[in-house]
């Protein structure tokens, strides 16, 4: 297989790892590259100068700037492919990604998501400043989210009420699905499309990252998990 093949084939599973990973399905870049083939839908897109397509900002905002055409472009294996003034575009639009919206692990002992009330956690004498998600502790916005999608986890269908019985009815927590760093102050919550149901555990464990997690991301971990203890069991 040829670099340039390499590179279609890789561009045409960037449609799959995208749509996966961020719940962003971008048709219109995956008729293009069966169309026109990978390398030169990447061309065309990194001819637009200071126009970066619509794509690369939703990954930006998904804080998936990684999984861009413009980070495939710039890999080692495939940098013979392009023009000098080519990956100085890409590179260019790479370097206006800001610091918060490349995916980070975020340590386990400072995950506190749905665990804290309060905006001060006093340890020790000291005052630790806990950053609260405004739109999920609002309680109007709350409300409008679980009139629209229930009480069940989103990722992992857990009920409290199901599985505790009384003592679980509408217990539930919401998570803003859109990374808070990015929002504008202008920003107007949309609670029945922002803001999703999830249990605490899956709360967590979509904050290991930061930004956080897809839903799908999450699940796909979740159904991996599963399948490699079925397999164990069989």
């Amino acid at each position: 297989m040829s670099i340039e093949e390499k590179f279609n084939k890789e561009m045409l599973e960037l449609y799959q790892t995208v749509g996966k990973t961020t719940g962003y399905w971008a048709n219109y870049y995956l008729r293009s590259v069966r169309k026109n083939g990978g390398l030169a839908h990447a061309k065309k897109a990194l001819s637009k100068k200071n126009d970066a397509q619509e794509g690369f900002k939703k990954l930006i905002e998904v804080g998936r700037p990684d999984l861009s055409i413009e980070a495939t472009v710039l890999k080692e294996r495939y940098k013979k492919l392009f023009s000098n003034d080519e990956l100085k575009e890409a590179q260019r639009r790479i370097d206006t990604v800001p610091e918060y919206a490349w995916r980070k692990p975020m340590n386990a002992n400072n995950n506190f998501f749905g665990e804290i009330n309060n905006e001060n956690l006093y340890i020790e004498g000291s005052i630790k400043k806990v950053v609260v998600n405004k739109y999920e502790r609002n309680i109007e916005a709350r409300k409008k989210c679980l009139e629209k999608h229930g009480y069940k986890c989103k990722v992992c269908k857990m009920s409290f009420e199901d599985t505790y019985g009384e003592i679980g009815k509408e217990f539930i927590h919401v998570h803003h699905i859109k990374p808070l760093a990015g929002i504008a102050k202008e920003y107007k919550l949309n609670p029945e499309k922002d803001l999703i149901p999830v249990c605490p555990n899956c709360h967590a464990m979509l904050h290991t990252y930061d930004p956080p997690l897809s839903v799908e991301e999450l699940q796909n971990k979740l159904r991996e998990k599963v399948n490699k203890l079925l397999e164990r069991n069989i």
